[in-house]
């Protein structure tokens, strides 16, 4: 099981999606870096949200990351995803190389389009005109982190932003009509391929969507033309180790009957028992042995450089968190060929 055509990173996605104090949340999410840095994972990604959408605490991830690294030497720091569309790619840029720069070169920017169309309405921007918007938006990010003058006096961007553009992501949509030009643009730029959960609530299966997603990892291999440095491949999967699957099961079901009833996702409100939801969501719970073994059989995990964990839709207190990060960095992620990682990111 732990044979792999390639290393394995592990790094984790963190979901703030409950209802502490805010200035708490963000406390709390300082102290699960510093313990995952600690337990040797690679990089951490926090998830932008405007307005409590999807009850998340986080709207401005690059402010969060710029209070994580100081308290953290090694770790990545991720945005899984920052929406590009609603923001001036200029100033993104600004603030990720400002990040970069403070954290000692260890920002991971990943941008997306974003689900939520309450958040587009409220930026003034059109929902279906995303995939343009989108493209423009990182063809302007890459010139400026690229150093391309920004006005007639010829001044570039400062600080400089060639490490962060060497670590810039591009989230492709699972719309099966742009979903293979997107891995595909994503490749020729040079950018790393963030794929989401593989789940059935689009319709078709779970095994459909894994072989989808698979499919559009081909084409941005395929397309891969940079032979200075290796393709990046980020598959994001839900997991909750636990020894006791049947308690794994009740740890979570609040979760489920929380993100039942806000979910915007597709994701039935109604009609599904908690087992019936895990298994559209495949949410993977249970011994870490039974998790590793389905996803050494995920053809989309196996052509990936990175995996992403998340422990949704559980949505588990600090201590909760915390004995997570542990049981996967020590019983689950080594099953799958990964070692800790004991070097910076660059």
């Amino acid at each position: 099981m732990s044979e792999r055509k390639r290393p394995l990173r592990l790094n984790f996605l963190l979901h703030l999606d409950n209802d502490l104090p805010v200035a708490q949340a963000y406390r709390e999410s300082i102290d699960i870096f510093v313990a995952a840095e600690e337990l040797g994972f690679d990089s951490g990604w926090v998830i932008q949200r405007h307005f409590r959408q999807g009850k998340e605490q986080i709207s401005a991830p690059l402010v969060a990351l710029g209070a994580i690294a100081q308290h953290t030497k090694r770790i990545g720091l991720g945005t899984g995803v920052l929406v590009l569309p609603l923001e001036d790619p200029l100033r993104v840029a600004e603030d990720a190389a400002t990040v970069d720069a403070l954290s000692g070169g260890r920002l991971q920017l990943g941008v997306g389009s974003g689900p939520f169309p309450g958040a587009w309405e409220a930026f003034g921007k059109d929902l279906a005109d995303r995939q343009r918007i989108f493209g423009e938006s990182v063809s302007r990010l890459h010139e400026v982190l690229e150093g391309a003058p920004v006005n007639a006096a010829g001044e570039s961007l400062y600080p400089p932003g060639d490490g962060v553009r060497r670590r810039l992501w591009q989230a492709t949509t699972s719309n099966p009509d742009y979903a293979h030009a997107s891995a595909a643009a994503a490749a020729l730029a040079g950018d790393g391929l963030q794929l989401s959960r593989a789940n059935a609530w689009s319709g078709g299966t779970v095994e459909d969507a894994q072989a989808a997603q698979a499919s559009w990892i081909s084409s941005y291999r395929a397309a891969w033309t940079d032979t200075r440095h290796p393709p990046r491949i980020q598959v994001s999967r839900a997991v909750y180790p636990h020894p006791d699957r049947a308690e794994a099961v009740r740890l979570v079901t609040p979760g489920v009957h929380r993100w039942r009833s806000w979910s915007t996702s597709g994701a039935p409100k109604h009609a599904h028992s908690v087992e019936e939801y895990l298994a559209a969501d495949r949410a993977l719970l249970g011994p870490a042995n039974s998790i590793a073994e389905a996803l050494a059989a995920d053809p989309a995990v196996g052509e990936a450089t990175d995996l992403l964990i998340s422990f949704v839709p559980g949505v588990p207190d600090l201590d909760e968190h915390l004995r997570l990060l542990e049981s996967t960095a020590r019983d689950l992620a080594p099953l799958l060929g990964w070692t800790p990682s004991e070097r910076s990111q660059v």
